[in-house]
Parts: C-alpha cells; structure tokens; sequence
C-alpha cells in the first residue's frame, strides 16, 4: 500500500481525494457538467450523492492499491480531478485520467497535474506503463496527452464508453524508460 500523500507543483496542490472532499468536488463538478457530459462516463448520472459515493470510494481504492484519485487545487480552491487507476496491480500498468472544472479549463492545469501524478505513478507505485484514452473529437485532452510525452498507439473504436453509448477514442501509451 502506497500511503496518502499530497503532491505539489508549482502552482498546484494535489490532494487525495476522500469523503472530506465530496461537497467541494461536487460544486466544481455541477458547474462543469455540460462539458464533461460528452466525454465522462460518469458525468451523465452525477450529482451530490453519487460524487459523496465516489470520494468514499477513492479512499478505499487508495489503500487496495487500485486507483489514487486525486484533488487539484489552485490558489481559489478545487479546480478538478484526476488519478491512475490499476485495475490488477501485478501488472503495473496504469491508466490516467483527468479532468479541469470548465472555469479553470486553458490554464494548463491538467499538463501540470499530470506530470506530477506520471511520475507518482512511475516512481512511487513502481508502474512501467501509463495509458490514456482521448476522444478523437476531443483536440483538448489530445495536447494534453501529447504534452507529457503520451504517444499516439491507435484507435480504438466505441472505445470510450458513456451511460448511454461509447465514442472513439485514441489509446496513448507512456512508459516509464520514455522519460529517461
């Protein structure tokens, strides 16, 4: 088990996300849902409770080795989320996630947070590979992953899923002897 921590950068907090974090996380969720709804599965059906279930949630996940989701804060407060998650931790291979509360969004808040989180990822839990999904459509989260170094592998068709349907995606990978 790899303990909670905080992680810094230089302009951002990243604190692990847990049930002390569940309304502030819902406020910056509710605000940006019609921006996340095309894109995150989750997006469709949330609300209050279902955030409050999430950051109970990640706390268990955490201490299981499975998923470390985490807060990203700025000067203002919670400006969005992301995490790895590490469905079989054997195999270290994990997927990254993120997102910025559409306020925030353009500030590069997500690049930031993401290479502090890469390398959590690659030097605290030991992983050898990161994944990402991209939606072909979504230029935004496409630069994010090709400014940490993510490279494009493919395409994967409906591979992205929604409440209600799935859309393309593309799959970048980041291994952790890219970055030497």
């Amino acid at each position: 088990m790899t303990d909670r921590i905080e992680l810094t950068t230089d302009r951002l907090r990243l604190e692990p996300i847990g049930p002390e974090l569940a309304e502030e996380l819902w406020r910056a969720t509710e605000t940006s849902l019609p921006e996340l709804r095309p894109w995150m599965f989750w997006a469709a059906g949330a609300d209050q409770d279902s955030t409050r279930a999430f950051a109970e949630e990640a706390e268990r996940e955490w201490a299981e080795g499975i998923a470390y989701h985490l807060a990203i804060r700025d000067r203002d407060g919670l400006a969005g989320a992301l995490g790895i998650e590490v469905p079989v931790p054997v195999r270290r291979l994990g997927e990254l996630g993120y997102w910025v509360a559409s306020a925030r969004a353009g500030r590069g808040y997500a690049t930031e947070a993401g290479a502090a989180v890469i390398a959590f990822g690659f030097d605290a839990l030991g992983l050898y590979r990161l994944e990402l999904r991209a939606g072909v459509e979504n230029p935004a989260s496409q630069r994010v992953a090709e400014k940490l170094g993510f490279r494009r592998e493919g395409t994967l068709r409906r591979g992205c899923p929604l409440a209600d349907g799935a859309y393309d995606g593309y799959l970048y990978g980041l291994l952790a002897t890219d970055l030497n």
